[in-house]
Formats: C-alpha cells, structure tokens, sequence
C-alpha cells in the first residue's frame, strides 16, 4: 500500500469533482482524514514561539528620537 498526502481546493469545480471521485472510490481509496491541511512541525522552540508571538500582541512603549541617544 501506498500513502499520499495532498491538498485540494474545494472551492473551484475541478478540486470538488476530485474529492467525490476519491469518496465514490471507498472500497479503493481510505481517507484518513478530512481534516484541513496540518501545517508542518516548526523548528523552532515552542516556548521562543509563545513568547515572541506574545510580545507582538503587546503595545509596545514609545520612545522620543531625540531620547534615543542619550
């Protein structure tokens, strides 16, 4: 057996004719899962990720360009 992973657009005509193709072929074809694409494991540190994606929610503090270079 072999495993495929692919993305379809269920929003143009062709991508919804392709997937009642693949649901039609049940006894062929398993689908795992229906679910929307997984996104790709990060490289990145799961706490680096919270904590810079944290500090963008923040407001930020303003300071003067004439301050800057004090």
């Amino acid at each position: 057996m072999t495993t495929y992973t692919i993305t379809i657009n269920e929003n143009n005509p062709k991508g919804k004719s392709l997937i009642n193709l693949i649901k039609a072929m049940d006894e062929v074809v398993t689908i795992v899962s229906e679910d929307k694409a997984c996104e790709p494991e990060s490289p990145y540190n799961k706490e680096f990720v919270d904590e810079i994606l944290k500090s963008r929610k923040s407001t930020g503090k303003v300071i003067k360009t004439e301050d800057l270079w004090k």
